[in-house]
């Protein structure tokens, strides 16, 4: 077991959670493994992607709030 499989998502980057996400879905997909194994690593693999999610959800949130601020900048500028 390496150390990203023990790993809490509140400590992981976005970028690390998807390899590890590439990861589970390969293990999943290519290797042989009781049940008790598939469940951990299916569970595993719900963590991560609601991890991703939320991820992407703030940095869009902020892109939107980053966005409204520039383009309230750039009409103020214009006002004589």
């Amino acid at each position: 077991m390496n150390k990203l499989e023990n790993a809490t998502t509140s400590n992981l980057s976005y970028e690390t959670a998807v390899t590890r996400l590439e990861e589970v879905v390969r293990l999943l997909e290519e290797e042989r493994m009781s049940l008790d194994r598939v469940l951990e690593l299916y569970e595993e693999g719900s963590k991560l992607v609601k991890f991703c999610s939320k991820m992407l959800e703030q940095a869009e949130l902020k892109i939107k709030i980053l966005d409204q601020d520039f383009y309230e900048t750039e009409a103020e500028d214009f006002n004589f």
